[in-house]
């Protein structure tokens, strides 16, 4: 039960408070941030080890602790330490500056308390002897740095490789005495040599090293798959066999045992978190064998001479055919759905305790690379109703999602476990209440051969008919009286595809539309909405990733939100860019900033509107409703900018 921590009214200064830190002297002896923070995790050890439930302290102190602990710690990796000292929250002025801060103290406070994992004592005793975090994780970005465990194991035979590959080179020099020919044998024998290393991480792929005390700095690096995950790093997972939880649990030991993870985008998160999880791959497992290390770079190898292989037949003409060259699907046909947008229900929990795998890709959905298209948008989709997204079968698993050409190994594993095997169409069937859970569960089984090539059923956003499941126009009023009421509540509240045009005199001014700009957002606010989910806004006709306005084109009005005050709060997936809990803020205040508006981090007596994302804050709308301040969404800053409010 997390409702404790529902109204925190969390301050820098309180989150100090709470790891015992009062008086901003105790910092007078550190020379910058870096020492202070050393001193807060200090405090913070000796907190949680006194306070850890498995010592019989008290949880809901514990998890005060630890939450205040992360608000701090993304202060210091954010580099957002007010004029570069945490003494600068303990004056007696802080509190009341704290109204005005661009920092989001509540709602990450409130975050971070939401997490109830709880690593065991163990877990904290073994990170308390770490002064600085004895391991990085990042991307490499030279592609020079050479593999540890590579180096040690690969022995005799990288050097056979490097002298055949001499050899090779050698005979072809022989036939020529210039000295451009020589230049050209010098650089040939360097790149077979280079391409043959499989010692060599290469640009961009994850790599783990360790801190070296003498040095003072990161070294020793190894490729993900051969880096053995430490006990005390093993210790601090909760769950090893969930993803999420265990991406939770290491997010955590962010500047206590790792660093730089929090950096990495999410694609290299997981692949991290997979790692990390596979027992195989932990330290004192003796299941591996020493020269597991080795064969992981020959599969690499191999995995690179295939990608080299199919690049060069691509080259060639040979190229093989893309899954997403389907006849019968028109790319970005379907348009994403969101609560009460689009035709879907409004029931946001409506997807709450189901959890899907996705396999294929989704060219009617769009977005995302080659080899998952649409799957991130269908992720936030399924999300925004209250579902969860995993990469791998669980026994919490409720359904497959298959797209276009999926692995075929999916459908044979979700038979094996029970787990229903549904498409977009039945998804969409379901959030649009055209199909019910019991009537899903009663449908044909799908077949794998359905979802290959020409075959496959692209989703549109028609009505369907399931069967002998009724039709959305016979379902219309008679099912769900209580839903209709509420469209009845708010009929201007929506189809998107159909935004009436300002009604103006053809002579209004710009400076006129910025002075209706609050009665505008007002009517499209509604404070009742504390869980509202953005949606992707159409643009041309076509629904799509959200495309920034710039002020002055394409009808967008500057200066729309001069003298207007805003607080965000809940995440923008829309927007893209940032991660964790501040995927797309930062695009978000810079939207609100080019039209002329100001963003703050906390609601005062001061702010005009909040703006709403998904999973909001409960903290920031209920201070909004106290103070009968509007409550809006992306799509109606979106109106407002091109004057279609």
């Amino acid at each position: 039960n997390i409702s404790w921590i529902a109204m925190t009214n969390k301050t820098l200064t309180s989150c100090l408070g709470d790891l015992d830190i009062t008086d901003g002297t105790v910092f007078d002896a550190c020379a910058n941030t870096d020492e202070e923070f050393k001193l807060i995790k200090k405090n913070w050890r000796k907190k949680v080890l006194a306070e850890h439930p498995d010592k019989g302290g008290d949880p809901d102190k514990f998890r005060t602790t630890n939450a205040s602990f992360e608000v701090l710690r993304d202060l210091y990796q954010q580099s957002k330490v007010k004029d570069g000292t945490y003494s600068s929250y303990l004056s007696e002025s802080a509190k009341a500056e704290a109204a005005e801060s661009d920092i989001d103290i509540d709602e990450l406070f409130t975050k971070y308390s939401k997490n109830t994992n709880v690593p065991s004592w163990d877990f904290y005793e073994e990170a308390a002897e770490e002064d600085v975090p004895g391991y990085k994780v990042e991307t490499a970005r030279s592609g020079r740095a050479k593999c540890t465990v590579c180096k040690k194991n690969s022995g005799k035979a990288a050097i056979a490789d490097s002298a055949a590959a001499e050899a090779s080179t050698a005979i072809v020099a022989t036939s020529t005495a210039s000295r451009s020919s020589s230049r050209a044998k010098k650089s040939a024998s360097s790149a077979v040599v280079k391409q043959n290393d499989t010692t060599v991480i290469g640009l961009g792929e994850v790599r783990v090293g360790s801190f070296d005390k003498m040095a003072g700095s990161y070294g020793r690096w190894h490729h993900l798959e051969c880096w053995r995950v430490p006990k005390k790093v093993q210790n601090g997972l909760t769950d090893p066999s969930d993803e999420e939880s265990c991406l939770r649990d290491l997010l955590s030991m962010e500047e206590v045992l790792l660093t730089g993870l929090a950096a990495m985008d999410e694609e290299d998160q997981m692949t991290f978190v997979r790692h990390v999880i596979n027992s195989d791959h932990w330290a004192g497992n003796r299941k591996r064998k020493a020269g597991a290390a080795s064969g992981a770079s020959k599969a690499k190898s191999a995995k690179v001479a295939s990608k080299s292989e199919s690049a060069s037949k691509a080259a060639k003409g040979g190229k093989k055919k893309s899954a997403g060259s389907t006849a019968n699907v028109v790319p970005g046909s379907y348009s994403i759905l969101a609560p009460g947008l689009g035709g879907a229900v409004e029931d946001e929990k409506i997807l709450k305790g189901k959890t899907f795998v996705l396999t294929g890709i989704f060219l009617e959905v769009g977005g995302g690379d080659e080899n998952s298209i649409g799957v991130e948008n269908l992720k936030s989709m399924i999300e925004s109703f209250g579902g969860k997204v995993t990469t791998r079968f669980s026994k919490n698993t409720s359904f497959l999602l298959a797209g276009n050409n999926p692995v075929a190994k999916r459908f044979t594993d979700a038979r094996a476990k029970s787990i229903e095997i549904i498409n977009l169409v039945r998804l969409n069937g379901l959030l649009k209440g055209q199909l019910t859970f019991d009537r899903l569960g009663k449908l044909e089984a799908l077949d794998s051969e359905e979802f290959m090539g020409d075959a496959y059923q692209p989703a549109t956003n028609a009505s369907v008919a399931f069967g002998d499941a009724k039709p959305a126009a016979a379902k219309k009023g008679a099912k769900k009286p209580a839903a209709a009421k509420k469209e009845a509540k708010k009929p201007a509240a929506v189809n998107a595809d159909e935004i009436p045009p300002l009604e103006s005199d053809d002579d209004t001014k710009p400076a006129a539309a910025a002075a209706a700009t609050s009665q505008a957002l007002v009517a499209h606010a509604n404070p009742s909405e504390s869980t509202s989910s953005t949606a992707v806004v159409p643009v041309s006709g076509k629904k799509t990733k959200f495309q920034m306005p710039r002020p002055g084109q394409n009808g967008a009005i500057s200066g729309i939100f001069d003298g207007q005050r805003f607080v965000l709060t809940g995440l923008f997936p829309e927007l893209g860019g940032g991660g964790g809990l501040n995927l797309g803020k930062d695009k978000m205040k810079a939207l609100i900033e080019n039209f002329g508006g100001r963003v703050t981090g906390s609601v005062s007596g001061k702010t005009n509107f909040v703006v709403v994302g998904k999973d909001p804050g409960a903290s920031k709308v209920s201070k909004a409703t106290a103070k009968s301040i509007p409550l809006v969404d992306l799509l109606a800053l979106n109106r407002v900018i091109h004057g279609q409010a």
